[in-house]
């Protein structure tokens, strides 16, 4: 980060920010090549900014200003002995990227998980995008022989 670039800020996303979650979970969706359901981003925000203790999303504002987003979903598994944490979406808008936010993103969730009871912090990457997988890596997730594998119960179909 350049020293005179004024560091990311993290804060908990309130109702307030539905219209600009909004236009970056477009943003992102756009970028990442995912389908942008307006019913889908519609239902996914007014569960995310109700109080809920599965989901915590975050507006990354660097000056003032909405720079992205990172949700991380909390669940339970055996397996890590507790909660489980899945840093579902991180996006930064593209004058952002490239600043050493995205790092920094990633380790305020890693501090954050303590005070969640999250024991383990997970992950999903795109195979097209090489720049954060490395990002990952460098951070410490690892990847293992599992397949992420997915069955949609709500009867919707989807590509």
């Amino acid at each position: 980060m350049s020293p005179n670039r004024p560091p990311p800020s993290f804060r908990l996303a309130a109702p307030e920010d539905r219209a600009v979650l909004d236009t970056m979970i477009r943003e992102y969706y756009a970028y990442d090549r995912h389908p942008a359901d307006d019913t889908i981003i519609a239902a996914a925000l007014d569960g995310a900014l109700a109080p809920n203790h599965h989901i915590r999303i975050w507006v990354i504002e660097v000056d003032g200003e909405a720079a992205g987003y990172m949700a991380v979903a909390i669940g339970f598994t055996i397996e890590a002995g507790g909660n489980d944490g899945f840093l579902d979406e991180l996006y930064l808008r593209k004058a952002f990227r490239g600043r050493g936010i995205g790092r920094q993103a990633v380790e305020f969730a890693i501090a954050a998980c303590p005070s969640l009871g999250i024991r383990r912090l997970s992950l999903e990457v795109e195979r097209h995008n090489a720049r954060a997988k490395r990002l990952y890596e460098d951070i410490g997730f690892e990847a293992h022989d599992r397949i992420l594998m997915s069955h949609w119960t709500d009867g919707r179909e989807r590509t």
